[in-house]
């Protein structure tokens, strides 16, 4: 009887070991990790665990495998990547491809376009789970390997629209453009004047602004100091006095004789300083004549571009409303600047045939200056921060790093390069706000991301 007894226990036994050693196996089948991979990051939620781990212990840019656990056991229906829309891109999804091992465990396969902050959003029954990280991504949650730099993933850089083009020498010219008025040219603008007294007979009706021609009446003039002189003349003939008569005529040819004055020149009349009737002194100014067969384009330059300012530059002057234009040079750069305006005078000199150009009409005036062959990079590289200037260099496709520079001129789509750039880089032209967000995040920029610089 005790022989039995002691069966039947033996047997209850051998059951109890081999269901405890059955359990323990399922359970470490399911719990079992594949080799190689590590722990990453955990969720805690509810009474529920979620583990994630990576085949090379890291989430990165690019293809990742993950093993994900769930306790207790749930089914995870999706598992993405997700980066919110921002400057100049739109939103970003990278979905998961999901398979069962065993229940609450599951092999994940995901491939992440670029470097940045992202959403890992996991959707179980009836539930959906977010976390915010950064990529690339350890246990640690730190960046690793080149800290200095933004790695996206080669094939999905034309759909994130990134463009790069080449750091090169080539000749540029600079130009800009400023209004200007016309103004008499002051060199020729001439006063008439009497070397002797005279009473102003007559002055056939001449006005200020009257555009008159050379040999054109100003004035009739009755002077003693002339009529004198035209007597000692007739003397002088009627007594043969040679002598006398060449000094009389000499004084006549000072006093410069003759009733009626006319204008020596073509123009406007500036001003007329007498009437009829009136009274002249010597030396007194009747009329004053400006020549307009040229003048003078008074153009306003901003004080950025004082420093093209050069005399002989050639430019063209536009007149407001006009279609053709006139070619022209500075011929004088003024050495004063107009602290109301900010503006500095720069003049050009033309010829006015037809008097086409009116004084104090408004114009147009085109300036260029060659800068000869310069090392450029194209303007839309070019991230200003307001405190530096940064473009992005490609290091390789899907790598690459924020540097300042330092520029010179901007023309034709183009800034010139004084430092931190060399022939042959290629730089980012296009999506480059995209990666100046993600070093502002990644703290690429030091201290001074941290004070909104951009914002």
């Amino acid at each position: 009887m005790k022989k039995y007894a002691w069966i039947g226990a033996l047997f209850f036994f051998i059951l109890l070991v081999s269901g405890a050693l059955y359990y323990l196996g399922k359970r470490s089948k399911v719990e079992q990790i594949p080799s190689g991979y590590k722990h990453i990051l955990s969720f805690s939620e509810e009474g529920m665990r979620i583990d994630l781990y990576s085949k090379v212990g890291k989430l990165d840019v690019g293809k990742n495998s993950i093993y994900v656990l769930i306790k207790p056991a749930k089914r995870l229906k999706e598992l993405y990547f997700y980066m919110p829309p921002m400057p100049g891109m739109g939103e970003m999804r990278e979905d998961a491809s999901i398979k069962e091992v065993s229940p609450g465990a599951y092999s994940v396969d995901v491939s992440i376009s670029m470097a940045g902050s992202w959403q890992i959003v996991l959707g179980l029954d009836g539930k959906v789970i977010k976390r915010d990280i950064s990529v690339p991504f350890t246990a640690e949650g730190k960046v690793q390997a080149k800290k200095d730099k933004i790695a996206i993933d080669p094939n999905k850089l034309q759909l994130i629209g990134i463009q790069t083009d080449m750091v090169k020498k080539g000749d540029i010219v600079e130009s800009f453009s400023t209004v200007g008025y016309v103004s008499y040219d002051l060199s020729r603008v001439h006063q008439i004047t009497l070397r002797s007294d005279g009473w102003v007979l007559d002055t056939f009706g001449r006005f200020e602004g009257e555009l008159i021609k050379r040999g054109t009446p100003l004035m009739r003039v009755l002077s003693p100091d002339v009529n004198i002189a035209k007597e000692e003349l007739r003397l002088s003939k009627e007594l043969g006095r040679k002598d006398l008569e060449r000094a009389v005529l000499e004084k006549l040819s000072f006093l410069k004789s003759g009733d009626v004055v006319r204008s020596p020149y073509d123009g406007v009349i500036l001003e007329r300083g007498t009437y009829d009737g009136g009274f002249l002194k010597a030396g007194d100014i009747a009329y004053k004549i400006a020549d307009i067969s040229r003048v003078w384009v008074i153009a306003e330059v901003p004080q950025e571009y004082a420093g093209v300012l050069r005399k002989g530059m050639e430019v063209i002057v536009s007149p407001v409303g006009e279609e053709d234009s006139l070619i022209g040079r500075v011929d004088y750069v003024f050495p004063e600047a107009d602290r109301m305006s900010r503006t500095v005078k720069a003049r050009v000199s033309l010829a006015n045939r037809d008097v086409r150009l009116k004084v104090n009409q408004m114009v147009n005036v085109y300036f260029e200056k060659d800068l000869g062959e310069v090392l450029t990079v194209p303007e839309d590289a070019v991230v200003d921060t307001g405190k530096r200037k940064v473009v992005f260099v490609e290091i390789q496709p899907g790598l690459y790093e924020p540097r300042n520079v330092r520029l010179g001129r901007k023309a034709q789509g183009y800034y010139q390069v004084l430092d931190g750039l060399k022939e042959g880089e290629r730089v980012v032209v296009k999506g480059n706000f995209l990666l100046d967000s993600e070093a502002q995040i990644k703290g690429l920029y030091g201290e001074e991301a941290k004070a909104h610089e951009h914002h």
